[in-house]
Parts: structure tokens; C-alpha cells; sequence
């Protein structure tokens, strides 16, 4: 009867122990990013903007081929659109540790656009967005937001100057 009741112990401490890696392990998620710029209908001055506190611990996305992303046909939209003007297309795969801000992905066409996209995953899944675009005026305009996201549902972060796009899949 002793050797029954250790062996059942064994086995239910091993299989909590399985279960509390699975649940502390990483979910890997496609993230989807489109930035355009758009006409400014305001007249609100928007340059007084605080800057960008940069992460110094920035990770490069490994970005996927163009016909993998998400958001593929919003980027051909916007393309063929005479109000808008696309800037920056990239998906890629990263890691989301369950109850923390993961790390900043860097986002970036090399010229107007600078920014950092991070994913949350606690009771809901998070996008964090500090974004910079550079307009043809030498204006730095940035965007900075933190949003709730359901899976696989485009999500559109908005600044007078110009707009994100955010899709976030399993």
C-alpha cells in the first residue's frame, strides 16, 4: 500500500511540474505591422511632442516573406490609394512570456519611420506601439499606445499625421 501511495505521489508531482513549465512556457505569435501616412486635417500643432524613450535591449525581427503577412492586402489598399501612402510593411514570429512585457521588437523602413513593438501576455494579450514617423517637413511625429488585441482581428492605432495597422495570430 506504501509503495502505491509513493508512486501516486511521484506521479502527481510530476505532472503539476509539466504543467507549470506548459503554462510558464512561451506562445509564439505572428505580429503584422503596416505604418502609412495620411493628409493632417487639424490645425492643432503637433510638434510638441515628448520624445521616445528608446529600450536599449531592441531585438531585430527576422521578418517574413511579404506574402505571409496578415496584412498583405491592406498594404496593396493602401498602395493603390491616392489619400495614403504606405511606409512600412513587416511581419514576423516572436515569443510572448506569459505575465511580462516581452521584449521590443524594432520597427523601421530606414528612413521615416522609426519605432518599438512589444507584445503583453497576462489574462489578455497586449500590443504596446511607440512609434515615429519623420514627415516631409522635417516634423517628428510619434505615436505611442497600448491596446488590448484579439487574435487574427486588424487593429488601427491612430495619429493626425499617420496610422498603424497591428494584427496579432497564433
Amino acid at each position: 500500500m506504501g509503495r502505491i501511495f509513493l508512486t501516486g505521489r511521484l506521479l502527481a508531482g510530476l505532472l503539476l511540474l509539466v504543467g507549470l513549465t506548459a503554462a510558464a512556457a512561451p506562445n509564439h505569435y505572428q505580429v503584422a505591422v503596416v505604418v502609412f501616412s495620411q493628409p493632417i486635417d487639424t490645425d492643432e500643432d503637433l510638434s510638441d511632442q515628448p520624445p521616445i524613450p528608446w529600450p536599449s535591449d531592441l531585438c531585430e525581427p527576422n521578418p517574413l516573406p511579404p506574402g505571409q503577412s496578415e496584412l498583405r492586402s491592406a498594404y496593396d489598399r493602401l498602395r493603390r490609394s491616392a489619400r495614403y501612402t504606405p511606409l512600412l510593411h513587416l511581419a514576423w514570429r516572436q515569443p510572448a512570456w506569459p505575465n511580462r512585457i516581452n521584449a521590443p521588437y524594432h520597427v523601421t523602413n530606414g528612413a521615416n519611420v522609426n519605432g518599438v513593438v512589444r507584445l503583453q501576455r497576462g489574462e489578455y494579450l497586449h500590443v504596446i506601439v511607440d512609434m515615429e514617423y519623420r514627415a516631409p517637413d522635417g516634423t517628428v511625429h510619434t505615436l505611442r499606445e497600448k491596446r488590448r488585441v484579439k487574435f487574427n482581428e486588424t487593429h488601427y492605432l491612430d495619429h493626425p499625421a499617420f496610422g498603424v495597422l497591428v494584427r496579432v495570430s497564433p
